[in-house]
């Protein structure tokens, strides 16, 4: 039998006695319209508003919270206005429900505070960080998954108690069990507590380029067991977890500082003959430097005078580039630059004292005529070559470019992720192309 609306709404404020007095199956037709309507105001104006709030604020934590947790208010809403329907309609229904809904209650809940503690202690642990350190992106992921399984475990004993589930037998159960396992497989664990332990510290993301143990190449992906690197040869070498924990790494993608954790620098050595003056090497150099559109304006490359070796004064070019992925071609072309250069400015590269040249061979008038044909044909591939690798280096620093510009405005975490992983692999194709 249904209760009256007045006794359910507990007020006498309006007679809704005329709405008790109809048709059950009126009655259940106006019950789907009150969740219909209680659904749509929640998503369109309440959440609406809440919505338009946060999007006027200048962080995107809030607008990723919002995103998250949008849905669990959603079917909190909902769950809450079918079970009002069924107090009205069938009390006896509803209360044999109830316990199943406040179950569900609490699991939605536990998933609404999982999601709000997965963005608001990620970003607050990333504001905690200095602005000038090199940063690796998904640090702190650990911190963020162990309040989230405390949640989750005060939820699933919440719900037990709720449904009167004896839970200390599967609870030794599992005890015992976890002892059993951890044991038979404790080298297995190991990988995979130290994949936390990397996850918490990340030394390094997925298209960095770095060397452990000797082994040199880019990360492609970072598992529970283990982290795979594919090495300058093409070859996948998998390292278990473990072994990264206890080894040095050196990641050769990350420097910089000053909020540019990609920037690194280029250091060229260049030998001259010790006839040459010091300030027409350096301004040589620094030209050079300077009129290069892979170099960074800033920091400004620069010259040391660094060695007087045994057949020539050498001296030392520092340039800053925006990421490891340029230095194969910032090398190339500077090296080219320089050649060229010197050529121009009378500047000679000294051949090794100890080389003994007593004559010169001379070839025949063919023989350089056929070698010229062949000079000028290669520098003509190469120059093609090169110019296709060019345009191609550059359509995927544009593509990531426009990727990070849209990482800056206000998207969903789950377009952020997306994207930041397309970012990841952009970068790696671009490690890729340094076969130096």
């Amino acid at each position: 039998m249904a209760v009256p609306l007045n006794d359910l709404i507990g007020t006498n404020a309006v007679d809704l006695s005329s709405i008790d007095a109809l048709d059950g199956w009126m009655q259940v037709g106006l019950a789907v319209l009150f969740v219909l309507v209680v659904a749509v105001v929640t998503q369109r104006v309440v959440l609406g508003l809440v919505r338009k709030a946060v999007g006027q604020t200048e962080g995107s934590w809030d607008d990723d919270l919002v995103d998250v947790v949008s849905s669990r208010i959603l079917f909190t809403v909902i769950v809450s206005a079918v079970q009002v329907c069924l107090l009205w309609l069938q009390p006896v229904l509803a209360e044999t429900t109830q316990l199943y809904a406040n179950a569900t209650l609490i699991l939605l809940a536990a998933s609404a505070l999982s999601a709000t503690i997965k963005v608001v202690l990620k970003a607050f642990l990333d504001s905690m960080q200095s602005k000038r350190a090199v940063k690796v992106e998904g640090s702190n992921p650990l911190l963020v998954f162990l309040a989230r399984g405390l949640v989750w475990a005060a939820a699933i004993l919440l719900v037990a108690e709720q449904l009167n589930l004896d839970l200390s037998g599967i609870l030794a159960s599992l005890a015992v069990f976890s002892i059993i396992l951890g044991l038979a497989v404790q080298h297995t664990l190991g990988n995979i507590m130290n994949s936390f332990m990397l996850s918490l510290d990340r030394p390094f993301d997925n298209g960095d380029r770095i060397i452990v143990d000797d082994i040199e190449g880019t990360v492609m992906a970072m598992g529970m067991l283990s982290t795979k690197i594919l090495t300058l040869e093409e070859e996948l070498v998998v390292i278990p977890n473990n072994t990264l924990v206890s080894s040095t790494i050196t990641n050769l993608a990350r420097g910089g500082g000053d909020g540019q954790p990609r920037r690194v620098v280029l250091s060229l050595d260049i030998g001259v003959d010790y006839d040459e003056k010091t300030p027409h090497v350096k301004h040589t150099l620094l030209r050079v430097a300077n009129d290069s559109d892979i170099v960074l304006d800033d920091p400004k490359p620069h010259v040391e005078f660094v060695e007087l070796a045994e057949y020539a004064k050498v001296y030392r070019l520092y340039v800053w580039l925006a990421s490891f992925a340029d230095r194969r071609s910032a090398k190339d072309q500077l090296l080219s630059e320089i050649d060229a250069e010197f050529d121009e400015e009378g500047i000679v590269i000294p051949y090794p004292v100890a080389v003994e040249m007593d004559r010169k061979i001379v070839p025949g008038e063919d023989l350089l005529a056929r070698k010229r044909a062949r000079q000028h044909a290669s520098a003509a591939r190469m120059q093609v070559i090169d110019r296709r690798v060019e345009r191609q280096r550059k359509s995927i620093r544009e593509e990531i470019n426009t990727l990070n510009e849209r990482l800056a405005e206000r998207i969903s975490s789950r377009e952020r992720k997306d994207i930041e992983e397309e970012v990841g692999r952009l970068e790696a194709v671009l490690s890729s192309l340094d076969l130096d």
